[in-house]
């Protein structure tokens, strides 16, 4: 229940960027640390139809790895969430890991 508190108040943090853009993704994050949240790991749990993300082969299970070079476990929940919430247009560029094994970089252009 913590990680899921933790979490929650993390990606509640106001944003003074632009809008972030959409994703079309998201995921099952967990998380570690009261004062300065780690992620311990994020799975792809659905994927927008069309989406930059569905072209970039991101599929449901993927496990990501790491987020603009973040390495997963051990990426700051704020580092990550600032990665992920860029403006339309710019990109995310997320490591992934396939269940099999095999490893992939995803660029995801934000919408």
């Amino acid at each position: 229940m913590k990680k899921i508190v933790v979490l929650l108040a993390v990606l509640s943090l106001p944003c003074f960027a632009a809008d972030p853009g959409e994703k079309g993704f998201q995921m099952d994050v967990s998380v570690s640390g009261f004062f300065s949240p780690e992620v311990n790991q994020a799975i792809i749990k659905s994927v927008v139809e069309n989406s930059s993300a569905e072209k970039a082969g991101i599929v449901i299970g993927d496990n990501v790895i790491a987020i603009d070079g973040c390495e997963i476990p051990g990426c700051s929940a704020s580092t990550a969430k600032e990665a992920l919430q860029k403006p339309a247009g710019e990109v995310v560029v997320l490591t992934m890991k396939k269940p099999d094994g095999s490893i992939y970089q995803a660029r995801v252009t934000m919408q």
